[in-house]
């Protein structure tokens, strides 16, 4: 679990770098042209999942009010859409990705004992596949 977790640090680091000073809203920023794209897809229990490109939030909250215009942007819509992470992990297989790893995360916050306590559980699937 470690290993992917680096894996796609390293992925997130090197795609950075050529976005520097580049601004704009979209969902897919243009990371270069290597042989494979990479997304992870982001499951949570009662929340669904979303797929996340390395977008930032604005980008992703105007996504809701508009239309997709790119293939990155229609698998978003879609997986958002869809209420398991199995559905999602199908559909995304119809598309071409495939999953090379996958990691669990949990948070959690409390009160004292007349207080509340939450727990923040997801599923993170590194998936890849190849550009056009």
């Amino acid at each position: 679990m470690r290993l992917v977790r680096r894996v796609f640090i390293c992925l997130a680091v090197a795609s950075a770098f050529p976005a520097l000073g580049q601004q704009g809203t979209s969902i897919a920023p243009q990371l270069g042209s290597g042989q494979y794209e990479y997304v992870l897809l982001v499951a949570t229990k009662g929340s669904g999942a979303i797929l996340d490109f390395g977008q930032s939030r604005e980008a992703e909250k105007d996504l809701e009010k508009r239309a997709p215009t790119t293939e990155q942007e229609v698998d978003a819509q879609a997986v958002r859409k869809l209420d398991h992470a199995v559905l999602a992990l199908n559909y995304l297989s119809s598309r071409g990705w495939e999953c090379l790893g996958l990691s669990s995360r949990q948070q959690s916050s409390g009160s004292t004992s007349s207080g509340s306590f939450s727990i923040y559980s997801a599923t993170e699937y590194l998936l890849r596949r190849r550009r056009p």
